[in-house]
């Protein structure tokens, strides 16, 4: 919970500066390899829609097209300008091998992997085209990423986040109550426990006498 304010706080006046513009541009250019904020900002965006700051619906439209759109336009760079990007040195060291042989051992589901994995979501969508990925098979997984990406960050985190906000709302004011009543859950379970222990002492006890 701390955590999420501490996102929220840093992410608002961004978001309240620029409105959805700071999500398109930053998730954009999130799939052409620049690190940006991107997945930090649909985060607090989702939040915000849960205090009628931000449509929810608006959030995740515009996260998805962005996520997509970038990520095609990072492949297509890739595919058509590897030998620049090599000269420039942005694809060259080991890390992007490792990343090409994954690419051809598991196909598509690299881009959904790669998609919850910083450092990676960045650059997969390049690699990609660099790797010559046929260009259907990229556009399914991308669909797929992004949309799997736009769920976990954006629908859960704003559902998450309602539930998360009554729970310690109720914690805050019924303390006592939520302790007293998991002590007894608590005291009840070691109670059963010890009792059904006991059972099977006393059953393997007088199998051991009929025997």
């Amino acid at each position: 919970m701390e955590h999420l304010n501490h996102l929220l706080v840093s992410m608002k006046p961004w978001l309240e500066q620029y409105g959805y513009l700071a999500i398109i541009v930053s998730v954009f250019l999130e799939g052409i390899g620049i690190p940006l904020p991107g997945q930090s900002l649909v985060i607090a965006a989702a939040l915000l829609s849960s205090e009628q700051i931000m449509n929810l619906g608006s959030v995740a439209l515009v996260a998805w097209l962005s996520c997509f759109f970038g990520n095609t336009c990072g492949y297509l760079i890739g595919f058509h300008f590897e030998e620049w990007l090599d000269k420039k040195g942005y694809i060259s060291g080991p890390k992007i091998q490792k990343m090409q042989d994954v690419i051809n051992k598991h196909g598509p589901a690299c881009l959904v992997i790669s998609r919850f994995i910083e450092g990676m979501k960045q650059f997969m969508p390049l690699v990609c085209g660099i790797a010559k990925m046929p260009m259907k098979p990229f556009l399914l997984g991308n669909a797929l990423a992004s949309t799997i990406w736009v769920t976990v960050f954006c629908l859960l985190t704003h559902f998450a986040f309602d539930h998360l906000k009554a729970i310690n709302h109720f914690y805050a004011e019924h303390r006592l109550l939520v302790w007293s009543s998991g002590a007894l859950v608590f005291f009840m379970l070691v109670f059963t426990l010890i009792k059904r222990r006991k059972a099977k002492r006393k059953k393997a006890s007088a199998d051991n006498n009929q025997s």
